[in-house]
Parts: C-alpha cells; structure tokens; sequence
C-alpha cells in the first residue's frame, strides 16, 4: 500500500471515531436531560395516594436547556418545562423546582406566571412533588371517533 494510501486511510479513521465519539456524546446529554424531566411522574406513581395534596403557583417558566420535546402518549408534542412554584403559606418550603413534560397545546394555560398547579408532595421531602395529573393534566386526550 503507497504512503498516501496509508495518510488517507488514518485521516478516514480519524475522522469516524470523532464523528462516532460525537454521535455517543449527543446520545448520552438527550438521555439524560429526558430523564431529569421524566423523572416527575416516577415520583408521582412512586408516591401514589401516601402523597398530601397541595398547589403551586407559577412564579417562573423556562424550556429545556437544550429545546426538549418529546412524543406524548397520544404522539403528540410534549414540551419540557422548568417551573418554579410559589408555594402555599401552609407548607414548609416556600417555593419549589418542578421539571415535567407539558403538551403542547397546554402550554398557553399551563406555561405563564400565575397559573395553579395541582400538585402531590411528599411528607417526608416536602421538597419533591410531582403533578396531579386527575385535577392538572398535562396531556390533552385524543378525540373519540
């Protein structure tokens, strides 16, 4: 095999593994970024009816870092959100960070300062709640034919 043969197959070698090594990287920030925002209604289900029912006002909404959306169950567009709640007087933290996937169409209802949520908290970490999905959904249900 000639020399140049040899320089051009290193440079294809080079060049694949960065392009592979990028494609891992992309993989591995999409997977955890969705899980931090999955992460809500595991805790909720987890938490089932132990959890005390509350609310939260909005106080603050910001997208993903990175734009997240995700497929409903439905195949619609869900929208991952940061929200930061006021909390009720009542409870024993004042405001709380809440990460969850919101559909899309909700988000003119769901997405601006001064809107309640309905929220489950756990009494041992009043810090962690998850959504009430009975009384806050955040998917809209498909049509019946």
């Amino acid at each position: 095999m000639a020399l140049w043969e040899q320089i051009l197959w290193s440079v294809f070698a080079v060049m694949m593994g960065g392009a592979l090594l990028a494609g891992v990287a992309v993989v591995v920030t999409a997977t955890r970024e969705q899980r931090r925002y999955t992460q809500e209604r595991r805790i909720g289900e987890r938490m089932g009816p132990a959890g005390v029912a509350t609310h939260g006002v909005v106080a603050q909404v910001r997208r993903s870092e990175h734009q997240l959306t995700s497929p409903g169950t439905h195949g619609q567009c869900m929208v991952a959100l940061e929200f930061t709640l006021q909390m009720p007087p009542s409870s024993p933290v004042p405001t709380v960070v809440l990460r969850t996937l919101v559909d899309e169409l909700l988000l003119p209802r769901l997405a601006v300062p001064g809107a309640v949520l309905h929220l489950m908290q756990d009494p041992a970490h009043p810090d962690v709640v998850s959504v009430d999905r009975q009384r806050t959904p955040l998917e809209v249900a498909p049509a019946r034919s």
